[in-house]
């Protein structure tokens, strides 16, 4: 438990009270020092963005609430978020930042997701303050749920594990020979001919309404819906997109 600061009043806080939101907790060593008051008002100047992400912030260190309101007071400002108290030196041990000799923490941060579960952690040398850009982007990359690479920034598309096994797939796809017979104005055929193209697949395409040869093939095996699509030896009449792809080994 700790106690908290939220300005003028003070509350006791535990971890449970953010519970079904992120929440970002950092740790610094002490009031009125030098880096860290670059780090508390950077983290309080993105707090819409943090919110915008669903998450709360919240600093911590071994001083008591009282030195944290008499620091806004004279010299920090207001900031956005909560700073809490950890002067039983409790909470720091438990997340393994706390120098016990010196009874104050090193610079560690937290994100917490809404079960409660640590998803990332950072500890730094306090003589390195901590960017929260960075944070940002950790907790985008986090709540996309996928594979995020080095450098991911939020909105980039995600690491698709299987995509060596599709590529693989589509380059096989283009060794056999494929054929369509289409009729102009057909929606399904063009929507065949759009996928083959997308998957990378060359395609030779009759024009049934000027190839005769290519009518006396519908003929003789009596096809009537369109496309049809001949995969190898394979031949799929309509637009039967799962054959299809099965055909190509796409499927």
């Amino acid at each position: 438990m700790l106690f908290r600061s939220d300005g003028e009043t003070f509350t006791h806080v535990t971890l449970e009270d953010f519970k079904g939101k992120w929440l970002v907790l950092f740790f610094y060593p002490m009031d009125f020092t030098f880096v860290c008051p670059t780090e508390l008002t950077a983290f309080s100047e993105h707090q819409a963005a943090f919110k915008a992400a669903g998450a709360e912030i919240m600093s911590v260190s071994t001083d008591s609430v009282y030195s944290h309101l008499a620091w806004r007071r004279n010299g920090l400002g207001k900031l956005g978020y909560p700073m809490a108290a950890d002067q039983s030196l409790q909470v720091c041990a438990d997340y393994g930042v706390l120098l016990e000799n010196e009874g104050v923490a090193l610079r560690g941060l937290f994100l917490i997701d809404p079960e409660q579960k640590v998803r990332y952690s950072v500890i730094h040398d306090n003589n390195v303050g901590r960017n929260p850009e960075e944070v940002l982007r950790v907790l985008a990359a986090l709540q996309t749920g996928g594979l995020c690479g080095a450098g991911w920034t939020a909105g980039e598309a995600t690491i698709d594990p299987n995509a060596s096994a599709k590529t693989e797939a589509a380059g096989a796809a283009k060794d056999v020979p494929v054929r369509i017979y289409t009729m102009p104005g057909c929606s399904y055929c063009r929507s065949v001919k759009e996928f083959l193209r997308d998957a990378g697949v060359v395609y030779g395409e009759v024009d049934l309404s000027k190839d005769k040869d290519g009518q006396a093939f519908m003929n003789a095996r009596g096809y009537t819906a369109l496309p049809v699509t001949v995969i190898g030896e394979t031949e799929i009449s309509g637009y039967d997109m799962p054959k299809i792809k099965e055909a190509l080994g796409l499927g």
